[in-house]
């Protein structure tokens, strides 16, 4: 097997080692079709500039054709070969020996590679989205199933307000809407055709680079053929749009683990996806969620891998880059794996309402209320927070709950109490009383939802 880039060497076998060391197969075997699929465009264009006849863009063709049957039934020996470039090229030499000669005019391998990559780019762009989009067709219909349900709202971890559940839910949608943006943006600097970059200086053949774009579906041409083949950024966009996904998947895996436990109790999780212990017979375990944030940090862990890899390299193209996709591809198939899985398990949510609703109870949830009730009756905010503060102290103080406190003993905080502040301690009224867009308030809610329901089914 002739090496593409043999005819400056005396031509002494390369030491294996060297040849296990450098081989990329194990790793861009993934882009086996979309090589096969960018070098007939090659060939296309080749024969429409002339410089391979009819019959040979045939043969050729049609031998990569071949190659691609024999790949899909594994009957090729890739080992080898030092990459997936150079055991299509020695295929087609074994099928059109004259014809494979041309087929690599005014092409390299620096150019390939990275076409291909952007073609996986684009078709992994459009896998991710549809799970993505997949997901929050999930979390609306759960949100929709619970819609009136209320619980509390936590920050620091602490109970800080009451919402509804299905508030909590669309705030998913709604972060997980922009990682789907972030996704799809990410793909318009995929959508870009480098193929007659050459090695960096472009070439001094009458080659149609607008040709080969249009038969790849790309969507424009690079402009600067330097840039073309060393930069990656539109690959680092993409892992970076994945990370920011993945973070978010952990943490709705962090409140679902968290309000599945024994200590909350407000969900239960399906058991088809959980896990018992392999020595206490009571567990239930939500190994699934746990696994999703602890896959997680392998998308950020490759992010920063590309980032260091690519800092210190100067222009244009370097082997280092070799080790480019593994980043990528591993990215894409982990945040493929967690948004299936997800889905899935969203499925098979329980709301536990009764758990909910007695924590609930904890009538301090209220203070906020509380507090606005004064600044309706013309209390300055600063002064209705102290006031409410001190109630809650003298409460805590005496192991009470705000609605054992006499009228009486209410008006001491403020004469602004009346009678109806025994109201104001309830959950229902809670919610129902927030007036601003984007709150919990239940009528904008079943808003928000309707108003996903739509855009999800276009």
């Amino acid at each position: 097997m002739a090496k593409l880039w043999g005819g400056r060497f005396e031509g002494k076998k390369m030491d294996p080692q060297v040849l296990e060391f450098t081989s990329s197969l194990d790793v861009d075997k993934v882009l086996t079709r979309y090589d096969c699929a960018g070098s007939k465009a090659h060939v296309a264009m080749l024969e429409k500039c002339g410089y391979l006849s009819r019959d040979e863009k045939r043969l050729i063709i049609s031998a990569l054709d071949d190659f691609m049957l024999d790949f899909e039934n594994n009957s090729i020996d890739l080992e080898k070969y030092e990459d997936i470039h150079s055991a299509v090229q020695d295929y087609v030499e074994s099928k059109a020996p004259e014809a494979a000669k041309k087929m690599r005019t005014g092409v390299s391998r620096n150019e390939q590679v990275v076409s291909d990559v952007r073609l996986y780019c684009k078709d992994s762009v459009v896998k991710i989205e549809g799970l993505i989009k997949g997901l929050q067709k999930e979390l609306v219909a759960l949100a929709k199933k619970n819609l009136d349900v209320i619980i509390p709202g936590y920050t620091h971890l602490n109970r800080a307000q009451p919402v509804l559940f299905s508030h909590l839910i669309m705030a998913y949608v709604e972060m997980l809407d922009r990682d789907r943006a972030r996704v799809l943006d990410a793909g318009k600097r995929c959508d870009i055709s480098v193929m007659g970059s050459g090695a960096l200086a472009g070439s001094a053949l009458a080659l149609d680079r607008k040709f080969v774009a249009n038969k790849l579906g790309f969507a424009s041409l690079s402009s600067n053929s330097i840039d073309s083949v060393s930069d990656r950024d539109f690959m680092i966009e993409f892992i970076a749009a994945l990370s920011i996904a993945a973070v978010h998947l952990s943490r709705i895996s962090e409140d679902f683990i968290l309000y599945s436990t024994s200590e909350f109790g407000f969900l239960d999780i399906g058991e088809a996806y959980c896990t018992g212990s392999s020595l206490m017979p009571q567990k239930k375990n939500p190994d699934v969620l746990e696994l999703i944030r602890g896959k997680a940090p392998r998308i950020i862990g490759a992010l920063n891998s590309i980032l260091v890899l690519l800092k210190g390299l100067p222009h244009s193209y370097n082997r280092d880059l070799q080790e480019d996709k593994k980043y990528l591809f591993e990215s894409v198939e982990v945040a493929g794996s967690i948004l299936s899985i997800m889905t899935a398990l969203v499925g098979t949510v329980r709301l536990v309402a009764e758990r909910a609703g007695s924590a609930l109870k904890d009538e301090f949830i209220y203070a906020t209320d509380l507090a606005e009730y004064l600044v309706a009756k013309g209390v300055s905010f600063k002064d209705a927070h102290m006031i409410v503060g001190g109630m809650i102290k003298h409460c805590v103080e005496r192991g009470i709950n705000i609605s054992d406190l006499s009228i009486t003993e209410i008006k001491g905080f403020s004469r602004e109490f009346g009678e109806d502040i025994y109201g104001y301690l309830n959950c229902e009224m809670s919610v129902e009383m927030k007036k601003t867009e984007g709150s919990t308030n239940p009528d904008l809610v079943e808003k928000e939802i309707s108003a996903w329901e739509k855009r999800l089914r276009k």
